[in-house]
């Protein structure tokens, strides 16, 4: 019996752990750059920042750019350059939790209805059509959106996971043994449910995805070790009259850019168009 207990016990402390470093990740504060900073106040009232950059020559059209866990605003900025070039508006929000954004990380649970609420904000500019790239987890939240009533003309999302449960218990897996990572995995999702009232559970891409009505390029690397390409490929699959999926040899998680910069940006570009 007290073995049992003892068991549980270690378990539940490291999902404890695993549950507070997930939605409480190290903050990485932005740095100053050339672009007017601006704020929402989601539904909840968490006080959301972002960055808005205008064109020299608009083309009446703008890019939400959505960076993925632990970084901000900032880190997104590094497609601005080719964004712009194009006359696209670049806003690159703090998703919560991150940056100088305020709240905790619910991976879509809640950032969805903050994107959709920053879609609307953008419109308020004048802007005729919205859309969307994120990498990881801002991929995850873009898609999540649209079942927010974003309105997106189009997304382009890199290195997605399809479902929290599923990339938790993906990684948590490699640390410990499949059966031991799936009792610690759920046993974090109670801990935040009953902490702090969010059910990651619902954190569904895939889901969000078979809904969707605009066109979704997913790109995911194949040599992604952080979240496989079976992720972006499971959710392809769950709706191929409006996904398309390309797959990058050998590029690592969010290392398509890199891998091929130019053909990055003419797909992307290709999807906004």
């Amino acid at each position: 019996m007290w073995g049992v207990c003892g068991f549980l016990g270690i378990t539940f402390a490291a999902a404890v752990f695993l549950a507070e470093g997930a939605i409480h990740p190290p903050r990485l504060h932005r740095p100053a750059a050339h672009a007017q900073e601006v704020f929402i106040t989601a539904k909840d009232g968490t006080r959301l920042d972002a960055w808005w950059i205008s064109p020299a020559r608009p083309n009446g059209s703008a890019v939400i750019v959505c960076h993925g866990v632990g970084d901000s605003a900032y880190g997104a900025l590094g497609f601005a350059p080719f964004l712009l070039k194009n006359g696209y508006s670049v806003l690159a929000p703090d998703s919560r939790g991150h940056g100088e954004s305020l709240g905790f990380v619910t991976y879509g649970v809640r950032e969805s209805g903050d994107v959709a609420q920053w879609v609307s904000w953008v419109q308020n500019k004048g802007v005729q059509e919205v859309f969307g790239l994120g990498e990881s987890l801002g991929g995850a939240i873009l898609i999540q959106s649209l079942a927010q009533g974003a309105q997106f003309r189009a997304i382009v999302a890199e290195s997605s996971y399809s479902s929290f449960e599923a990339i938790a218990d993906e990684r948590v897996s490699r640390v410990v043994p499949g059966p031991l990572a799936w009792l610690i995995v759920r046993e974090a999702l109670l801990y935040v449910r009953v902490r702090y009232g969010v059910d990651l559970a619902e954190a569904r891409p895939d889901r969000a995805i078979a809904q969707a009505h605009v066109p979704i390029l997913l790109i995911h690397g194949t040599a992604d070790q952080r979240t496989k390409a079976e992720n972006s490929i499971r959710m392809a699959g769950g709706n191929s009259k409006f996904v398309r999926l390309w797959l990058v040899p050998g590029a690592g998680h969010t290392g398509a850019y890199a891998a091929d910069p130019k053909e990055f940006e003419e797909k992307v570009l290709q999807e906004f168009r």
